[in-house]
């Protein structure tokens, strides 16, 4: 018996636009980079339409129908759970990857510093990280104390004569040095902004001033970080088992005719760019040069 037009359309047409809608969606997602889960969704449509009209037209039993449809539910719930776990791991990543540059940049901060500091006051770099901690540790540095700011007015006649023996022009107010030598003289012409001024070279405990840094200090506290521990800082953060970074130094280096002292500090870093990726090697120094710029400066 035939079917006429208005029963084919009522029994066919909603399977028939379920099945259209999935081969357009299943064919957009795969030519416009939309992730797995949009593309297993319209194919799933696609199926679920056919088998929808293939029931209706009597070609397949209901079971089967049941059991095709729950085999896509398993593969629809599968790539499902698959793809939100891929985006917790991308999102640990990055997470850790953020992390891992933060505290990488403050660690080689932390070392290029102590290394300055130990260059000052040896005109080389330490050449290993014992050197460097008994540095920390133990070494000091000259460090200028001083109290008052340098008045703001220019000498008088009185004072050019006592400094320089003539009677030279003050163009300008009068300099730190300038300050600093009337007081060791003790104030002879008793200018009331020269009392108390002091500038005086003193030798200081480098981890005295290094720990007493409120910058310092407050950055630990924005990393989340304890209280510092100068034989930590050869660790490459974030490592584990703890890998150390490779100091190299030289002394005597032809530059500008000269010679100087060089360093490099560098190791590969911890959280790659992509996940599973290639990891680069970050650090600061140049051994041929006098630059002790680091990678991501």
């Amino acid at each position: 018996m035939n079917l006429s037009f208005s029963v084919i359309v009522k029994k066919y047409l909603v399977a028939f636009f379920i099945a259209v809608l999935g081969l357009f969606a299943a064919l957009y997602g795969a030519t416009s980079n939309q992730d797995t889960l949009f593309i297993i969704a319209g194919i799933n449509l696609l199926i679920g339409g056919v088998l929808a009209i293939l029931f209706s037209a009597g070609v397949l039993k209901q079971n089967l129908v049941i059991g095709i449809a729950s085999i896509c539910a398993v593969i629809t719930v599968y790539f499902g759970i698959s793809i939100y776990t891929s985006i917790e791991e991308a999102k640990t990543h990055l997470e850790d990857r953020a992390r891992s540059e933060q505290l990488v940049r403050y660690n080689l901060g932390q070392i290029r510093d102590i290394q300055r500091a130990f260059k000052n006051e040896n005109g080389r770099f330490a050449a290993n990280w014992t050197e460097l901690e008994d540095f920390f540790n133990n070494g000091k540095i000259t460090v200028i104390d001083a109290d008052k700011p340098v008045p703001s007015k220019r000498l008088g006649r009185e004072e050019i004569k006592l400094l320089y023996g003539d009677n030279r022009t003050a163009d300008q107010n009068m300099t730190e040095r300038e300050a600093a030598l009337l007081a060791a003289l003790g104030n002879p012409t008793k200018m009331p902004e020269l009392v108390g001024f002091k500038r005086d070279t003193i030798r200081r405990p480098y981890s005295e001033q290094y720990l007493g840094s409120l910058t310092r200090e407050k950055e630990r506290m924005r990393l989340g970080l304890g209280a510092f521990k100068v034989e930590n800082l050869r660790y490459i953060p974030m490592t584990n088992p703890k890998e150390e970074w490779t100091l190299d130094t030289r002394v005597n280096v032809p530059y500008g005719g000269d010679t100087i002292p060089t360093i490099r500090v560098e190791g590969m870093e911890p959280v790659p760019f992509l996940r599973n990726g290639k990891k680069e090697k970050v650090g600061f120094g140049n051994l041929s040069t006098n630059s002790d710029k680091a990678t991501w400066e």
